[in-house]
């Protein structure tokens, strides 16, 4: 059963095999510019899948009047919503009709009565249905490590095949401008025992809901 399901995973991986290794080939992994090897929509589709399989939920919508739509369904259950200090979080939750609170500049205490925190993500990798949250971005840390739901929103054009893309992308910054905390997300908050238990949302949020924007500026 162990090698059926190492042999599954490596025949998933073959489509990002290839990929790093055009970009291997093109030098991009060395500081030039990673081009568009593969369509977005084809990232965002694989991203999607990947993040169902690890428990998440991924909506693709056309512009932020859909997004906004999204998060209103999400949160119809939740009294006191945390917003981080992110422009789009900012522009979507001014179009969301809910009975919710939103605390914009919530502190460490508050976030542990929150049901839910809505922040946007820097770039989310394809591969692993990683999300990358920049700090120097937006302040958005507790908001989407606390509250049990996590809703993530993000542009189309911030959806790439691979971490290496990401982190090549990170590093050309430069060290003095690199955020001082880069937070990786791959679905729900998981907690192992010693037993192989597994525990969903002991350490983190229970659920993750990523909306991705085709139509979004990259903020």
């Amino acid at each position: 059963m162990m090698l059926a399901s190492i042999r599954e995973q490596l025949d998933a991986s073959k489509p990002f095999d290839l990929i790093r290794a055009e970009h291997h080939a093109n030098g991009d992994l060395k500081g030039d510019t990673v081009a568009p090897l593969v369509h977005i929509a084809d990232a965002v589709e694989r991203f999607r899948g990947s993040l169902e399989a690890v428990g998440g939920v991924c909506t693709v919508v056309r512009d932020e009047a859909e997004a906004a739509l999204a998060v209103q369904q999400i949160i119809a259950d939740s009294n006191l919503v945390a917003v981080s200090d992110s422009m789009l979080a900012a522009r979507i939750v001014a179009n969301v009709t809910s009975p919710a609170q939103f605390l914009y500049k919530a502190d460490a205490g508050e976030m542990f009565n929150c049901d839910a925190g809505i922040t946007s993500a820097q770039w989310a990798v394809a591969e692993t249905s990683t999300l990358v949250l920049e700090s120097e971005q937006e302040r958005h840390r507790f908001a989407s490590l606390v509250p049990p739901i996590h809703v993530a929103l993000i542009s189309g054009n911030r959806v790439v095949h691979t971490l290496g893309e990401v982190l090549n992308r990170i590093a050309k910054s430069g060290r003095d401008d690199m955020s001082r905390t880069i937070t990786f997300i791959t679905g729900p908050s998981r907690t192992s025992d010693i037993e192989l238990t597994l525990a969903i949302g002991v350490h983190g949020p229970a659920q993750l809901f990523v909306i991705i924007i085709e139509g979004a500026d990259s903020d």
